[in-house]
């Protein structure tokens, strides 16, 4: 795919200058005519330059067909990839992570965030990889043209590089609320669907719809701030490239009347300007979905990275004979650094019913999740025979 890329981008390239020869041979045609009303057209010699030109768009569009097929399966496999990456790292996380992130969250991360990431490198990969190599041979071209008039084109880069990246460093923060505000709504539709027989039995249906409203406002006013923001960058890339295009054809009109620049060098010379300026306005008319596209990498990532349920050194012992008594002795547990549990005895002997009753928060499920052994105590044993 990158290698059709190339071709692509080669192709575009050598175009102005055929289009530029065809202007220059009907003005070298003119001023050899005695009269504008016998004007003597060299049809031959054009006719040869626009079947290059044929020759030359065949090549752009098979190139770009290609490119497109190859690097659409390249993206979708690893995106598979990815998503299977992240199916098995939610196998060996441990009870802790679910206890402190959302089901929502989890969700909207394996689903939203990998989609955000696939939209954006199926759109945007080929354009930056085209775009270097755009602007790379346009000015190449526009140095061997006229070195002079090429170091008013190549300005262009550096001023819109300061101007995206002042952009972007205001709009990248608003990108990544936009994103953790998505996923906390996932988190709450999840949350609110699951438990939406408690909901009614309680009546609790208005305050339900206001913490919707409330998150769902949240994410519009993110998602119009980090949009409009970063859609700024596109017109102020294009303001830079009309004043550079408007230096050129000055400095290069005043050549071509003195006769030391061609009339075609000088429409090819402006070309190459646009050449540069439409990648650049590609990526940062894309750069919304890009930064999108990097603060959902960013939340992929962080479920990637999070530390795995590491397993025993010591291999289980397998009780042949199980009787079915409970001991919690001098069990000393928490969820992070305090211990809540600091002395917890119970002896349940087998046979027994014991009601475990308390207000929420007391611990009820703690004490069946370290009975399940989700959580490991931090003193102390429970012992089962």
């Amino acid at each position: 795919a990158i290698l059709m890329i190339f071709a692509f981008n080669i192709s575009m390239v050598l175009a102005p200058t055929f289009e530029g020869m065809i202007t220059t041979q009907l003005a070298s045609d003119v001023a050899k005519s005695s009269s504008l009303t016998s004007v003597d057209i060299s049809f031959g010699a054009i006719i040869k330059i626009v079947l290059s030109l044929v020759v030359i768009y065949i090549i752009k569009t098979v190139a770009q067909m290609i490119s497109v097929v190859y690097l659409t399966n390249a993206i979708q496999q690893a995106m598979e990839d990815l998503r299977n990456a992240l199916q098995n790292k939610i196998r060996k996380l441990p009870v802790r992570y679910f206890d402190n992130h959302h089901f929502g969250d989890v969700l909207s991360r394996i689903t939203n965030d990998v989609d955000a990431v696939s939209n954006a490198l199926q759109q945007s990969f080929t354009q930056i990889i085209s775009g270097i190599l755009m602007v790379t041979l346009a000015l190449t071209m526009m140095y061997i043209i006229n070195p002079k008039m090429a170091i008013v084109g190549t300005m262009i880069i550096p001023l819109s590089l300061i101007i995206t990246r002042i952009v972007v460093g205001k709009s990248q923060k608003l990108f990544k609320s936009q994103q953790d505000t998505l996923g906390k709504l996932n988190s709450t539709i999840t949350e609110m669907y699951t438990g939406y027989n408690e909901i009614l039995l309680y009546n609790q249906q208005d305050e339900a719809i206001d913490k919707f409203k409330e998150i769902n406002k949240d994410l519009k006013t993110n998602a119009f701030k980090a949009q409009f923001v970063s859609s700024t960058i596109a017109p102020l890339n294009s303001l830079v490239t009309y004043l550079a295009i408007g230096t050129v054809a000055v400095i290069g009109t005043a050549e071509v009347i003195t006769g030391t620049f061609l009339v075609g060098q000088l429409q090819a010379f402006i070309r190459y300007i646009w050449q540069i300026n439409d990648p650049l306005s590609q990526i940062s008319n894309l750069s919304s979905q890009i930064q999108s596209a990097f603060a959902a990498l960013g939340r992929v990532i962080e479920l990637l990275e999070e530390p795995e349920e590491v397993p025993e050194a010591n291999p289980p012992k397998h009780l042949s004979e199980v009787a079915g008594n409970v001991d919690f002795e001098h069990v000393k547990f928490g969820y992070y650094e305090e211990n809540l549990m600091k002395d917890l005895n119970v002896n349940v002997k087998s046979g027994q019913m014991v009601a475990i009753v308390g207000p929420t928060g007391a611990g009820k499920t703690t004490i069946i999740n370290l009975l399940l052994r989700f959580y490991d105590v931090k003193g102390g044993s429970i012992k089962i025979d």
